[in-house]
């Protein structure tokens, strides 16, 4: 379920230890009775909203979403104390073995056990409370197995066979009719990925030039002059991977020539999509104008897309079905302990 990887994101950067003379702790939720304190809450805050800063663009980042983000943690925060203390009133238990597994399963990820127990220094945790966070998560996810994962009957095959109806009309550009918001985004969602995976796919390289319509018009002026400069270069026969690597700004490609890989239909934008599907085997395209910038394009390869049934899919659809009827179940499961439980929070600087 989504939740579970907010939990497995927590072993490092939760119940971290804060030096008393940086920081004044005190709490900032209390759930039936147990604190959630102000270090906890910025051990797990604090980066998340790092992330969210690096991956949305500058206009997007606004002091309401940033409110809305930190609220999200908290409750996230809450919502984990809720079930941990339902497990532990269950007498859920975790076997030893499972434990072990998980503790194990962690230290893999450093190279050596000295790496492993500098991590754990660093974020203020003994073996033994790692250990114990691990058997905490390990009594949730039976927890939730059994309230949620156990409980989610298997979906009707009529219910699956309309889901491809709808999933066929949305690639085919027709009109979804009586459908909510929500379930007209899932199929978007779903038709986006099985055509990337059934569809056609091209193979190419690109140069782009960075500019946004925020930027100033000198700036944006600037960039289009640079990507003009580079056609002319393409026009007197310049190599385009290596101009790809002089001027390119797009980090991710850029040292390798341009390259991005092989992709398929709605994994680029719009505009990039428009153009580099409509080429042929070797073209370099004209200057394409995105969200991103300016982009120069040449077409690698083209793969022919593979006939879409309702047998080579229909498991798959099913799964969908399932975890979203589950992630309803939890939902509601969530807001009756919620109800039943004494929750007071403060304020979030």
């Amino acid at each position: 379920m989504k939740r579970l990887g907010f939990l497995v994101f927590a072993l490092f950067v939760s119940y971290g230890i804060v030096n008393a003379a940086e920081v004044i702790d005190k709490p900032i939720a209390v759930v039936n009775g147990e604190h959630i304190l102000k270090s906890e809450y910025s051990k797990i805050a604090e980066p998340i909203i790092e992330q969210y800063r690096l991956v949305t663009p500058k206009a997007e980042f606004t002091e309401e979403k940033l409110k809305e983000l930190k609220i999200k943690v908290l409750d996230q925060m809450i919502d984990d104390k809720l079930i941990l203390q339902e497990a532990n009133k269950q007498k859920i238990r975790a076997f030893k073995k499972d434990i072990e597994d998980g503790v194990n399963q962690i230290k893999k990820r450093f190279k050596t056990d000295e790496e492993f127990k500098s991590e754990l220094k660093k974020e203020g945790l003994t073996e033994e409370k790692f250990t114990k966070r691990i058997e905490d998560q390990l009594k949730q996810i039976k927890l939730i197995d059994s309230e949620i994962k156990a409980k989610v009957a298997v979906p009707k095959d009529e219910s699956v066979k309309a889901l491809f109806e709808d999933i066929k009309s949305a690639i085919d550009g027709k009109e979804l009719k009586e459908k909510t918001e929500e379930e007209k985004k899932n199929i978007d969602t779903l038709s986006k990925m099985i055509q990337r995976e059934y569809g056609e796919k091209v193979k190419a390289k690109h140069i782009l030039i960075r500019s946004s319509k925020d930027d100033a018009m000198t700036d944006q002026i600037a960039a289009k002059k640079k990507i003009e400069e580079i056609q002319a270069k393409l026009k007197k026969d310049a190599e385009f991977e290596d101009l790809a690597k002089e001027y390119s700004e797009d980090t991710g490609s850029a040292d390798k020539g341009g390259d991005l890989g092989t992709f398929g239909k709605g994994e680029m934008v719009k505009e990039f999509d428009d153009v580099v599907f409509a080429m042929q085997l070797g073209d370099i395209s004209g200057i394409i104008k995105s969200e991103f910038g300016y982009h120069i394009v040449k077409l690698e390869g083209k793969e022919i897309g593979r006939k879409l049934t309702y047998d080579s899919i229909k498991a798959y659809l099913a799964d969908f079905l399932r975890q979203k009827d589950a992630e309803k179940l939890y939902s509601q499961w969530l807001k009756e302990l919620r109800a039943k439980a004494a929750i007071t929070t403060n304020p979030i600087e």
